[in-house]
């Protein structure tokens, strides 16, 4: 834009130049006119002969060709002034024209590294909210081996005694059942077991106990006792006594 300026400000003072060249040369070319004039008609009024063609052409042509020679030079780099600003220009557009697609890119990947460190960050923290469970996990577990380890320490000696009189415990424990395998023998011999169980048993008989008096295994009993009549019965049981 700079570049772009300059340019604009020397084609600015080029055309003075040449508009500035051309007036001043404009006007020697009128006072030359003039002066030209003015010696013709008193060469005639004198009859002088006629100037050499080499004074003209030294004195007047040379400023003439000159000045026009000074003003091409400014022409011509006024129009590459203009050249090299229209070239300008055009390097400034394909300047902007890749800046703006520079900066589109650099958006697009802005946004997706922006949408990617979002998503990493939300990543992150859902791994941290989980490795802070597993250290609570791990605390937690660390608490209950501390306590089962204690609680294995305690009861190691009653283990240990355990062990170490096994067999002990199982012959007392033999021997004692052994004992009251016998006791019970004994007791289901004297007569006081027996009257006692044949009590109990006529107990259970209920309201069919005199019936079942003639013998539990007819059909009367067995059909007072299954709460049903003796026909009935014996639909179901053809083989019992009595049936």
């Amino acid at each position: 834009q700079k570049d772009i300026s300059n340019l604009v400000s020397a084609q600015t003072l080029l055309k003075r130049a040449v508009e500035v060249l051309n007036k001043y040369y404009e006007k020697k070319i009128h006072e030359i006119q003039a002066e030209l004039v003015q010696v013709g008609g008193a060469r005639k009024a004198h009859q002088e002969p006629a100037p050499p063609s080499t004074w003209e052409d030294s004195k007047y042509k040379g400023q003439s060709e000159g000045g026009n020679s000074a003003i091409d030079m400014l022409e011509f780099i006024l129009q590459n002034t203009k050249t090299e600003e229209k070239q300008a220009h055009e390097d400034e557009r394909q300047a902007q024209h890749d800046y703006e697609d520079s900066m589109t890119s650099l958006k697009k990947e802005e946004s997706d590294t922006q949408a990617s460190l979002a998503s990493n960050r939300k990543l992150l923290a859902e791994k941290e909210e989980l490795l802070l469970q597993k250290k609570r996990q791990l605390a937690d577990a660390q608490k209950e081996l501390k306590a089962m380890q204690d609680y294995l320490v305690e009861i190691k000696p009653g283990c240990d005694f355990i062990t170490t009189n096994l067999d002990l415990r199982n012959t007392n424990r033999a021997n004692e059942k052994a004992a009251l395998e016998n006791a019970v023998s004994l007791i289901k011999g004297t007569p006081a077991y027996t009257e006692a169980m044949d009590a109990a048993h006529q107990e259970s008989l209920g309201d069919c106990r005199d019936i079942c008096a003639e013998g539990e295994a007819h059909v009367n009993c067995k059909a007072c006792l299954a709460k049903t009549s003796v026909p009935g019965y014996c639909a179901g049981h053809a083989g019992t006594v009595g049936c």
